[in-house]
C-alpha cells in the first residue's frame, strides 16, 4: 500500500515525540509577510506545524512563586527538543527528494530600521492556525483545544506541494467560546500591553482572525525581558526584579509609542547585562545546542541545586555556547499571557489564582529571590543589581553591535508585501464593520469541519 507523503511526514514527526502535527499547503499561506515561508527558504510552498505542551506542574510552580527553575528548564529542554525534532524532520523530507528548512523556535526576526521591531521571519502562531492545529486567542497567542496556549510551536518549510489539513475551528472559535468569558490573560500582563475591551484582527487567507487590541508591542518586550515586573495594583510580580517607576505611576492609556520605546531602550541600556541575556535567549531558542553540551548541564540536575551552584552550572553552559557576561540566572521572566491560558476556563482561573495569591518576589540582599506578601514589605527588602558605569557602557556597546548585526536593515520585499497586506486588512475590517460579507471569507468558513 502506498502511503501518502503527508502521512509519511506526520508519522515521522510523531515518532520524534511531538504531540500535534498539522500541514498547510500553498493555498493556505496568504497573509502578512510573517506567513511567507520563502523568507526562510526560497521556493518554499508548504509548511508543517508542530506542537509540544508545556510542563503544567512547572507552570504552577512558576506562577505560584514556588520556583521559576522547573519552567526555565522546561523552556530550555522543549525549545531544544522542538528545534532538534524539526531538524530531523527537515532531513527526513530531504531524504524523500524535496528541499526543507527549519524555522528556529525563537529569536528569528526580519531586518528592520528599528532593531527591536521583532518581526518574525515566520510566525509559528500563524503557521499553527493555517495548519489547523490552533486558533487565535485574545492575547494574540494561539490556543490548541487540548493544551490551551501553554505550548511550544515549531515549523518546517518545504518546496513539496502538500495537501492541507482540515481547519477545525472558525477564526472566532476560541474568542467567542473561551476568551469572551475569560480574558484573564489581560490581567496577567504587568505592562498592560493589550486591552480587554477592543479587538484588532489578522487577515489570513481572506478571513479575519480577532485578538485583543495591542497598545504597543514594546510594552510586551519590556515585561518579557523583566524590565517591568510588577502588576498595576502592586499585589504580585513576575520573576523579574525591575520595576519601571514611570509606568507604575502613569495611566497606561497615556503611555505613547515614544514613551514605550524610550523606556524600553533606557531600561535595557541601564541593566548592564542586556547583551548577555539576549545572547542566552538566542542560544536556547535560535541555536541548536549540541546534545553532549546540553546533557552535561542537565545531568547536574540544576533543579535540585542551590542558587549559587545552579548559576555556576548555567554560566558554564553559557560559556560553552559562546555566551559570556551573565550576572544571574534570571533571563526570561514573563509570558504569563500564554502560561495562564489552560484548555478550559476552570484551569485558567486556577492558574490566575496561583499568580495573584503567590504575591511578590524581589531580589533580596543575599542575591536570592524572596517571596513577600505585600508591596510595602517588598520595597523594604528589595535590592537591585548595581552595575558599574563601565559595565553599563560595555553592555550598551555590545547590545548596539549585537542587535544591529542581527536585525538592522531593510527588507524591500517584506515592506512592500506588508504595505499591501495592511491595505487588504484595512478593507476587510471596514467591510466587516459595514456588515458586508467578504466572499473570500465565506469560502474559507465553508471548509471548516466539525
Amino acid at each position: 500500500m502506498n502511503v501518502r507523503l503527508e502521512q509519511k511526514i506526520k508519522d515521522f514527526a510523531y515518532s520524534q515525540g511531538v504531540d500535534v502535527v498539522g500541514i498547510a499547503g500553498p493555498e493556505r499561506l496568504d497573509g502578512p509577510p510573517s506567513l511567507d515561508p520563502t523568507y526562510t527558504m526560497k521556493g518554499a510552498r508548504s509548511i508543517i506545524s508542530l506542537i509540544l505542551p508545556m510542563d503544567v506542574q512547572a507552570i504552577y510552580d512558576f506562577l505560584g512563586k514556588k520556583s521559576p527553575v522547573p519552567h526555565w528548564l522546561d523552556q530550555l529542554k522543549k525549545n531544544q527538543q522542538m528545534h532538534r525534532t524539526c531538524d530531523f524532520l527537515a532531513g527526513y523530507i530531504r531524504s524523500l527528494g524535496y528541499h526543507a528548512e527549519v524555522v528556529p523556535p525563537n529569536s528569528s526576526y526580519r531586518r528592520h530600521p528599528y532593531i527591536y521591531a521583532v518581526l518574525p521571519s515566520f510566525a509559528h502562531r500563524f503557521g499553527a492556525i493555517v495548519a489547523g492545529i490552533a486558533g487565535q486567542a485574545w492575547s494574540g497567542n494561539v490556543m490548541n483545544a487540548k493544551y490551551g496556549a501553554a505550548i511550544y510551536i515549531g515549523t518546517v518549510v518545504t518546496d513539496a506541494v502538500l495537501e492541507s489539513d482540515p481547519l477545525r475551528h472558525s477564526p472566532r472559535h476560541f474568542i467567542d467560546n473561551f476568551c469572551n468569558a475569560c480574558r484573564i490573560c489581560v490581567k496577567t500582563c504587568t505592562a498592560q500591553m493589550f486591552r480587554d475591551d477592543k479587538e484588532e484582527h489578522v487577515l489570513l487567507n481572506g478571513a479575519l482572525h480577532p485578538r485583543g487590541k495591542r497598545r504597543d508591542i514594546n510594552l510586551c518586550s519590556a515585561a518579557c525581558f523583566g524590565l517591568h515586573s510588577i502588576s498595576a495594583d502592586r499585589k504580585w510580580t513576575t520573576w523579574g526584579y525591575r520595576w519601571d517607576k514611570e509606568w507604575m505611576e502613569k495611566p497606561v492609556d497615556t503611555i505613547t509609542k515614544w514613551d514605550a520605546v524610550r523606556e524600553l531602550t533606557l531600561r535595557a541600556n541601564l541593566a548592564g547585562d542586556t547583551a548577555s541575556r539576549f545572547s542566552m535567549i538566542k542560544a536556547v531558542g535560535y541555536d541548536l545546542i549540541p546534545n553532549e553540551i546540553l546533557n552535561e548541564y542537565l545531568d547536574k540536575h540544576p533543579e535540585n541545586l542551590g542558587r549559587e551552584e545552579r548559576e555556576k552550572a548555567l554560566f558554564a553552559l553559557a560559556e560553552k555556547v559562546g555566551v559570556n557576561g551573565l550576572r544571574n540566572e534570571t533571563i526570561l521572566t514573563c509570558a504569563h499571557c500564554s502560561l495562564v491560558c489552560g484548555p478550559d476556563l476552570e484551569e485558567t482561573a486556577k492558574r490566575y489564582r496561583l499568580l495573584v495569591d503567590g504575591g511578590l518576589v524581589v531580589l533580596g540582599p543575599n542575591g536570592d529571590m524572596v517571596n513577600v506578601p505585600t508591596y510595602e514589605e517588598a520595597v523594604k527588602i528589595r535590592q537591585l543589581p548595581k552595575p558599574s558605569a563601565w559595565d553599563i557602557i560595555k553592555d550598551m556597546v555590545a547590545s548596539t553591535i549585537l542587535f544591529h548585526k542581527l536585525y538592522f536593515g531593510l527588507e524591500p520585499k517584506s515592506m512592500i508585501t506588508g504595505f499591501l497586506y495592511s491595505r487588504r486588512l484595512k478593507k476587510a475590517v471596514a467591510d466587516r464593520l459595514e456588515g458586508h460579507k467578504d466572499s473570500a471569507h465565506n469560502s474559507v468558513v465553508e471548509k471548516y469541519v466539525p
